[in-house]
């Protein structure tokens, strides 16, 4: 009975596939981002999320209620921290920004009521993000202490260094959302998730390596695409 249920959803799926027109379109994408990390604070410390922007291109292959959706993007990545240190009586506080700014490839499997892929949609799928730069922004008790800048780079692992930040070049994971299209003129909501861990280990002054606090990149997205060759 089961082999006979599965054998007739699969001709089903073939069939529906076989009588779809597939149409292809692909255009300029750009976008919104709120962006901050997942990660356990340790005492006194607090992360915020701090906005960037994504741009790039969009492509859809589309056959019949479902699409796939490729993109290659520049996005901005990062977040905010705010760290108390007490020594004894001395209280000290200081604010960072951290901007990371990412090569991002997702690829959403996207479902529409309708089948020419008009209307409402449904969309998930996986990323990939390779770091190509970033920066920090660091003031000791603001609003009075004088910012000091630095560079974000991977590494391996790191050791005390003041004037850089070190995080993990490769991100992946999830993203899901709901968006909207009309001919062509596509807006698309999406929360992503990243799956890896992009702390980088400490490395001691005595050369032993020992593990970083994990943390992991979370966004939510809206972009707008205008899509070139769709058929509606």
């Amino acid at each position: 009975m089961k082999q006979t249920l599965l054998l007739l959803t699969s001709s089903w799926l073939l069939a529906s596939t076989a009588q779809a027109q597939t149409t292809f379109s692909v255009g300029p994408r750009v976008g919104f981002n709120v962006s901050s990390i997942d990660i356990s604070a340790p005492e006194g410390t607090s992360y915020t999320s701090c906005p960037g922007v994504e741009a790039g291109l969009t492509g859809t292959v589309q056959f019949g209620h479902f699409a796939v959706q490729p993109s290659l993007l520049f996005s901005q990545h990062g977040y905010r921290s705010s760290v108390e240190e007490r020594n004894f009586d001395i209280r000290s506080f200081f604010e960072e920004d951290v901007r990371l700014n990412y090569l991002t490839l997702p690829v959403n499997l996207a479902w529409t009521p309708g089948r020419n892929g008009q209307g409402l949609q449904v969309l998930a799928g996986p990323y990939a993000r390779l770091l190509v730069g970033g920066n920090f922004t660091r003031q000791d008790n603001p609003p009075n202490g004088i910012p000091v800048t630095g560079n974000v780079k991977t590494a391996k692992a790191a050791g005390y260094d003041p004037d850089n930040r070190y995080t993990q070049r490769v991100d992946g994971g999830l993203q899901a959302g709901v968006g909207y299209c009309l001919k062509g003129m596509q807006l698309q909501a999406c929360y992503s998730m990243g799956l890896r861990d992009l702390a980088v280990p400490y490395r001691g002054y005595d050369g032993r390596v020992s593990a970083s606090p994990a943390y992991y990149n979370r966004a939510f997205q809206v972009s707008f695409s205008y899509l070139v060759g769709v058929k509606g």
